[in-house]
């Protein structure tokens, strides 16, 4: 297919060893992070985390480095880069501190906190509301909503999974409402005004489950997980609806109904042979999709066509 047929611009030389994470800045197409390690002296392993900017040609690309961000932290474990609003900075989060930081022509921190001792933080997120003052973080069966102005924990979701919370994701149109997915194989769903149930949990893997993310059009999530499976999950029930008016209204009335999609699992992809680590939709086509696997395999996808035309039309 046509959106297969994709090559390799440019093979950047990563000179601090091993990639264990990567983020792309929405806001600027030359800027990267990445979390990384590598071995001294055949005995020390020496994690950190830099910000590059892509330099050179296509040629002779070049990984031009602009700082380090492993202050506060022997080692971290994630980055995001800022919502819209907060296009110069980027927040790293370690084995024991959340910084932020603002990153121009170099890396400078704004600020940071303290997590709470002996805990084993594993994902960030950046709130895409909330004028973009707020992150999620989870760590151990745990998620903490920080508020970034004064970098305190303003929400706790205590017990969100039976074991480790893996990954968590904002619903990029609904406010308050976000996903989780965790070792205990579910994925379930919060309303962070009320914390004490799930609105939602599915149990759609027989393994770990590493990653979830939010399509734009918010009934639809991804998740991937150790058992090499990526679920695309419908949740119409949790979903935003877009303002009908009565014209639309009474047009719709009149087409012959459609087939209603059931709420969990629409689809399984498994094309993968090892544990699925990373999930992401396409910024540019919003039925397109990639998954990436232990082994380095990086899968392309498509929403079906059915699936599509039942929530478009």
């Amino acid at each position: 297919k046509q959106w297969y047929q994709r090559r390799v611009r440019g093979s950047y030389h990563h000179n601090r060893g091993e990639i264990w994470h990567i983020a792309s800045s929405p806001h600027s197409r030359d800027l990267i992070s990445t979390c990384h390690s590598h071995v001294e002296n055949e005995v020390n392993l020496v994690s950190g985390a830099t910000v590059w900017k892509l330099a050179g040609s296509n040629e002779e690309p070049i990984l031009e480095e602009l700082g380090d961000l492993t202050a506060h932290n022997s080692t971290v474990r994630s980055t995001e880069w800022g919502v819209e609003g907060c296009e110069g900075a980027l927040c790293s989060l370690g084995d024991s501190s959340l910084v932020k930081w603002d990153i121009d022509s170099d890396v400078r921190e704004h600020s940071f906190c303290d997590l709470p001792k002996r805990s084993f933080p594993t994902a960030l997120r950046w709130n895409p509301h909330s004028s973009g003052n707020q992150v999620g973080v989870a760590s151990d069966q745990h998620v903490r909503l920080h508020d970034l102005r004064t970098m305190k924990c303003t929400t706790v979701i205590d017990g969100a999974h039976s074991q480790t919370v893996r990954d968590l994701d904002f619903n990029p149109n609904r406010q308050y409402c976000i996903a989780t997915c965790g070792d205990d194989c579910s994925t379930r769903f919060w309303d962070t005004r009320n914390c004490t149930r799930p609105l939602l949990t599915f149990s759609n893997h027989s393994h770990w489950v590493w990653r979830v993310r939010y399509n734009l059009r918010d009934q639809l999530l991804l998740t991937g997980g150790s058992d090499s499976k990526v679920s695309l999950l419908n949740v119409p029930s949790l979903a935003s609806v877009d303002p009908v008016d009565e014209e639309e209204e009474e047009e719709e009335n009149k087409s012959p109904e459609k087939e209603e999609m059931r709420e969990g699992i629409l689809e399984e992809y498994d094309k993968h042979e090892d544990s699925v680590y990373s999930v992401a939709w396409s910024t540019a086509d919003p039925w397109l999709f990639a998954s990436l696997s232990n082994d380095g395999r990086l899968v392309l996808n498509k929403v079906s066509k059915e699936i599509k035309f039942n929530i478009i039309l």
